[in-house]
């Protein structure tokens, strides 16, 4: 039973020496990275700490379009190509905080991320991302950093309230006066939509 529990006594010790030593390691490449640059010592133990490493050995989501945030990612080798619908719209390399706009607004994922082979992250928990903020001035600045070089400025500010660009007429008119419309329509090589838009138009514009 000694035995035992010294056993298990010397692989917790083990373990907490490697996760020191990754930590560490962590830190250091982070440190290399403009964004992290001017971190104190103290604030990348802390960011690391809270952080949880993960490798990937070949193309994988970190994540999917239109799902709840519930982690941000930072890159620390690799890339990642960034996905709204299947077309991509940016690459992104190390050194780059992933996934941080969602879980700041509070809304859902606006694009996929995935990685485009080998790669390791630090992914952070949303619940920890915002104590880390607060302990962490220059968090916020990095995330923000990051939003501005790769936010498309109509998605940065999008319309509230946008007037649509098309729209269904409200009307009724006898049945034969459609017919002969449609007739017309379709002699003249004419859907009845592009029809009508341009009989609209041209009334519009005369009446004007």
């Amino acid at each position: 039973m000694v035995l035992n529990k010294d056993k298990h006594l010397g692989d917790r010790i083990r373990r907490n020496a490697w996760v020191e030593l990754r930590e560490r390691d962590d830190a250091a490449r982070l440190r290399e990275f403009p964004a992290f640059a001017n971190f104190s010592d103290d604030d990348l133990q802390r960011l690391v700490g809270a952080a949880h490493h993960d490798s990937t050995s070949g193309p994988w989501p970190l994540i999917h379009e239109q799902t709840p945030a519930d982690s941000c990612f930072i890159l620390l080798s690799g890339e990642v190509g960034v996905y709204v619908g299947r077309d991509l719209v940016a690459t992104l390399g190390p050194g780059e905080v992933i996934g941080h706009s969602a879980i700041k607004g509070g809304a859902l994922r606006t694009a996929t991320v995935t990685t485009t082979g080998p790669a390791e992250v630090l992914r952070i928990e949303s619940e920890d991302l915002v104590g880390l903020l607060h302990e962490i001035p220059g968090l916020r600045g990095a995330i923000d950093e990051t939003i501005a070089r790769h936010t498309p400025p109509d998605l940065a500010h999008p319309p509230t309230d946008a007037e649509p660009t098309r729209s269904t007429v409200n009307a009724t008119v006898p049945a034969d006066v459609v017919n002969r419309f449609e007739q017309a329509a379709s002699t003249a090589g004419l859907s009845v939509a592009a029809a009508l838009e341009d009989a609209l138009t041209q009334w519009t514009e005369s009446n004007s």
